[in-house]
């Protein structure tokens, strides 16, 4: 007599839950991922800044790190594509700044939320000081002062 084919109000309101939890579950795990990547981009890249810093501080008399990316032997572009020059390079996701001990690669995700990860020149210890963030934990890099 009765159609019995399909589904009830019910059951489909379950499976929307449990989708629901799931999701709230999930999607903080894979932004903690997608920000790990980004961190380990830049990780790649100061590392690569630093020995070039290395690299010319043993090719130069006075055996000093330079503040400019121009005289270094690598070549890095900024985001609009153009030679880094000077003290700062744009990135997708960071600005990274010769300073006179260290290179220092800052994030800013949003209001009140952002890190940096410096590395020593001499040491190439990689530090990471977070601000409104969780990041710090999830490198495998010490962690500075908050």
């Amino acid at each position: 007599m009765f159609n019995t084919r399909g589904f009830t109000l019910i059951e489909l309101l379950v499976v929307v839950l449990i989708i629901g939890i799931l999701a709230a579950v999930a999607l903080p795990q894979y932004f903690k991922a997608v920000e790990r990547s980004k961190a380990g981009e830049a990780l790649s890249l100061i590392g690569s800044i630093r020995q070039a810093q290395e690299r010319y501080r043993f090719g130069t008399p006075n055996n000093v790190y330079t503040d400019d990316y121009a005289m270094l032997d690598i070549t890095l572009n900024n985001i609009d594509g153009t030679a880094a020059t000077g003290t700062s390079l744009r990135t997708n996701n960071f600005t990274i700044v010769l300073g006179e001990d260290a290179v220092v690669a800052t994030r800013v995700i949003g209001a009140g939320e952002s890190y940096v990860l410096s590395q020593d020149y001499i040491t190439g210890i990689t530090t990471c000081t977070e601000s409104g963030v969780s990041i710090c934990d999830n490198l495998k890099v010490s962690k500075g002062g908050d």
